[in-house]
């Protein structure tokens, strides 16, 4: 349970949980909105559950041109529908 609904989880405890690369069985978002890092790395931590991954690189937009993209990984896919859905920092502008 997240830490939201008053529950430790083990992953947390073992410093298990945030992952520095996104495994292949892991599903995936990709954005280029402009967002705070820590933010949104503090609601995932305070109101998900599971493994996760937070990465900024540069990547090509629809116009061919090299931007920067940041790629939010979680081993749940249930997870990444409830952040796309729930998380109010993910779609703010600059």
């Amino acid at each position: 349970m997240p830490l939201s609904k008053g529950t430790v989880n083990p992953l947390n405890v073992l410093g298990q949980r945030r992952l520095s690369y996104i495994p292949l069985h892991f599903s995936t978002i990709k954005t280029q909105n402009y967002f705070d890092k820590e933010k949104i790395d503090q609601w995932i931590y305070y109101n998900l559950n599971s493994r996760y991954c937070v990465k900024l690189k540069q990547g090509l937009n629809s116009d061919r041109k090299f931007t920067d993209i940041c790629e939010i990984g979680f081993e749940d896919p249930k997870e990444l529908t409830m952040f796309s859905l729930s998380c109010p920092y993910l779609n703010q502008k600059k």
